[in-house]
């Protein structure tokens, strides 16, 4: 048998192994090289044109001589050399296979298989979906019974009443009058937000005796104010508040009042500790104190209704509750005085409706706002502060919330409310009234009932059927016959007997005590947190279905790029064979590798930034209150988990079914996952930098910047040059796009010189779970920064 070259028949070709080795390397298919032949070595041929032209494309060309070897086909493998065999099926054999291998239990291989396609993460996500809609069809079955039993009601009442009143309530004679029967029907109407219940009494509140006593170790606890030339100057220079003197009484509903721009809101943010004043005195029940030191007793509802509007009315003051109360309280304890809590501000038939907000209807505004004072309340306080509790509200909905308010002062609590043009029955309902005229000075401050007879002393006109409240804001402002200046210089003259009560002079020995021991444990807070953002994600399935989509056709789309390509790496065959390896493709994977840490920023980021930017009100209210901050970030960060692993699985089974990549689905699937870890992470950090409606587009625009750090472009050896390297170090991309090469490149290391591969781009092989941890600590070293930042940024409105 002659061994010439094909191409150049004069000779036989140059000898791969120096000892005269008559076999063929492990993986490479050598027909004619046998040991009965000495002269049958494994032999290198020059290479023909067309041979040259597919090994410049990267392709393997056929033997140019009889004694040279080839890698294993595709699809076969070579388990001696001397056999090339097709690959049975249950296994997928790549080039230059010596043997099958199995493919995964849920994986698919028919006979001759390059790769495997594995199902496994196609299933789990079939599972998982299915498993959501049938929980989500159970709630809507329930709430759709609901329903219906509201509507047998409806009927049920409209029907009776139609009946038997209809003609008399219609009836020109009766025009007037109200029939009992009708007056008190209680009627329940199939939409929550329009049932009819009488107004809070002082019956409904007896409940809630029993647990101010308990929260305050038996006792009902009083708490008053004197303040002396309280003021406040800004930086400008521009007088806010300028010597404003009185005294609040302990349970009693006291009144702020003002025009515009007067300086109410500021006056109370000043008196309960909000702004810091740089002027005055405060004294607490009779010693000098700030009523920050007490802020674990004292409620404060803010003018806007902030709260989770994905929760209903009961979970929202029972998470209150739960990590304002006493930690020595019970679960059944603290439920019980919600419920009552609820009742008393007569919400119990909406209970379980969301809050809801301009696009998902939920509770009314009135109910909103009592609502607002109930998540204060569930911490039983001495003292609560409302700035404009009746701001938005129609007359008979603002009626309403005075009402409660002035019940609850029953309970021993002082009541600070600042208020905006009430109506006769509003301003009636108030003991005392604070009156500020412009830049920020008193003008009054007395008993409701005796301001009006005050200021006719002083020459001004009341209309009779006038609304006291609107006349007296008439005066301060200045439209009617008064001069604002002379008011205040004539309250200054004006004297009267101070009514702050006695001192109790064990205040302050029991209430340090119960501000130490008020609020949950902290690991307990981590728990609340982190049971309310999965109720809240629950809740917004939408947006999670939306972003597991998102991701899956990420992960279609890139999985359709790689089944196009006919193999992801192509590296130099291992010696003595490194003469016969075509064009290698060695920068196909840190491709794939950038696109990957791109995709999962564009799939991951725009939610990841709601995670908190959509919720910063509401934490800066609770941190105010006593809230652990770090206990709400925890348990935050602790509820995105669930939301990480589902929505990157449905990438990763996306990318693995479709693509086909030779890196198993589970190294894959924790790849994907640790890169979504990074960029919630990173997308924290941005949200609290940025206004809300700014942060989804920095954080798409971010994230996709970083992705520069995987690896590509800027190789990590570039930046080992220019002293960079520690940028790239500190990136969840690097430690992810390294975990990725080597999981693409290592199956071939029987065949290619991988070691080499990786120094070109700088990467270390055979250390996945050493990058995975790296990446996961990435993504913890951005979530310290965004903590940080939570609790730096806006100190005031954490006050």
């Amino acid at each position: 048998m002659s061994f010439n070259c094909f191409s150049f028949p004069g000779t036989n070709g140059q000898p791969l192994f120096d000892d005269g080795r008559t076999s063929c390397p492990a993986g490479f298919y050598c027909p004619n090289v046998t040991s009965t032949v000495a002269a049958s070595s494994p032999r290198f041929c020059p290479p023909s044109p067309s041979c040259i032209i597919d090994r410049l494309t990267g392709k393997v060309c056929l033997p140019q001589g009889p004694l040279e070897p080839v890698p294993c086909t595709k699809g076969y493998y070579c388990p001696d050399g001397q056999r090339m065999l097709p690959c049975p099926k249950g296994y997928y054999c790549p080039i230059g296979s010596s043997e099958p291998t199995p493919c995964d239990p849920l994986g698919v291989c028919p006979e001759k298989s390059v790769n495997q396609q594995v199902f496994t993460g196609i299933i789990a996500c079939l599972l998982i979906d299915i498993a959501l809609a049938l929980y989500f069809a159970v709630q809507y079955i329930r709430k759709l019974k609901r329903n219906n039993s509201w509507g047998f009601v409806v009927r049920t009442v409209s029907k009776k009443v139609s009946l038997t009143n209809l003609s008399k309530t219609m009836s020109l004679k009766n025009l007037n009058k109200v029939d009992p029967a009708i007056e008190n029907e209680s009627l329940i109407f199939k939409d929550e937000e329009k049932a009819v219940s009488p107004l809070v009494g002082p019956e409904s509140l007896q409940p809630l005796v029993g647990s101010f006593k308990k929260a305050l170790n038996g006792r009902l606890i009083q708490m008053d104010f004197k303040f002396e030339n309280m003021g406040l100057k800004l930086d400008s220079g521009t007088v806010v508040l300028n010597g404003v003197n009185g005294t609040i009484r302990s349970a009693k509903m006291t009144a702020i009042m003002g025009p515009s721009g007067a300086g109410k809101t500021t006056f109370m943010n000043v008196l309960c500790g909000k702004v810091s004043r740089t002027s005055g005195k405060l004294w607490v029940n009779g010693k000098e104190a700030e009523v920050h030191q007490f802020k674990k007793l004292i409620g404060y509802v803010p003018q806007e209704d902030v709260m989770l509007r994905e929760l209903t009315v009961k979970e929202n003051i029972l998470h209150a509750a739960r990590v304002r109360l006493p930690r020595s309280w019970t679960d059944k304890e603290i439920n019980d005085y919600v419920d009552d809590l609820i009742a008393a501000l007569n919400l119990s038939h909406v209970k379980d409706t969301i809050i809801g907000d301009e696009i998902k209807r939920g509770v009314s505004g009135g109910q909103r706002k009592r609502v607002n004072i109930g998540i204060e309340l569930a911490a039983c306080p001495i003292c609560i502060f409302l700035d404009e509790p009746t701001s938005g509200l129609d007359s008979t909905a603002a009626l309403e919330v005075c009402k409660i308010l002035k019940q609850i002062t029953a309970l021993g609590i002082t009541v600070v409310a600042v208020v905006h043009q009430p109506r006769v029955e509003i301003f009636e309902a108030f003991d005392d009234v604070l009156m500020i005229a412009p830049g920020g000075r008193t003008a009054y401050l007395g008993a409701a009932a005796e301001a009006q007879s005050y200021f006719e002393k002083l020459g001004c006109q009341f209309h009779p059927k006038a609304n006291p409240a609107d006349v007296l804001m008439d005066i301060l402002s200045g439209k009617a016959a008064a001069n604002p200046e002379s008011l205040v210089g004539q309250w200054k003259k004006h004297t009267i007997e101070d009514s702050q009560k006695p001192v109790e002079d064990d205040f302050y020995a029991v209430v340090y005590p119960l501000n130490t021991e008020r609020g949950a444990p902290f690991w307990r807070q981590i728990i609340y947190c982190h049971n309310r953002s999965v109720q809240q994600q629950f809740r917004t399935v939408g947006s999670f279905m939306l972003e597991c989509f998102v991701g899956f056709l990420a992960g279609s789309v890139m999985g359709i790029s790689v089944s196009s390509m006919n193999a992801l790496y192509v590296g130099m065959f291992i010696p003595p064979m490194t003469v016969l390896s075509p064009a290698t493709f060695e920068w196909v994977v840190p491709v794939l590798s950038f696109i990957t840490c791109m995709a999962s920023g564009l799939a991951a980021a725009p939610a990841a930034v709601k995670v908190f930017s959509e919720e910063k009100s509401v934490y800066w209210r609770e941190s105010s209150a006593g809230h652990s901050p770090l206990a709400y970030y925890i348990g935050k960060n602790l509820a995105t988990i669930y939301r990480l692993i589902i929505c990157s699985l449905h990438f990763a089974a996306a990318l693995h079914v479709i693509g086909k990549p030779v890196i198993g689905f589970k190294n894959q699937w924790l790849i994907i996952f640790v890169t979504y870890i990074g960029v919630y992470g990173l997308s924290a950090v941005v949200s609290m930098l940025v206004a809300r409606e700014n942060a989804p587009l920095l954080a798409v625009v971010v994230s996709l910047f970083y992705s520069v750090f995987s690896g590509f472009g800027i190789t990590l050896v570039n930046a080992w040059k220019w002293g960079i390297l520690w940028l790239f170090d500190i990136s969840y991309n690097r430690w992810a796009a390294e975990a990725l090469y080597s999981e693409c490149v290592l199956p071939f290391k029987y065949l290619y010189l991988v070691d080499e591969s990786a120094k070109l781009w700088g990467y270390t092989l055979d250390r996945v779970g050493f990058c995975l941890g790296m990446a996961v600590l990435c993504g913890l070293y951005w979530r310290v920064i965004a903590y940080f930042l939570l609790i730096l940024m806006h100190r005031d409105k954490q006050r």
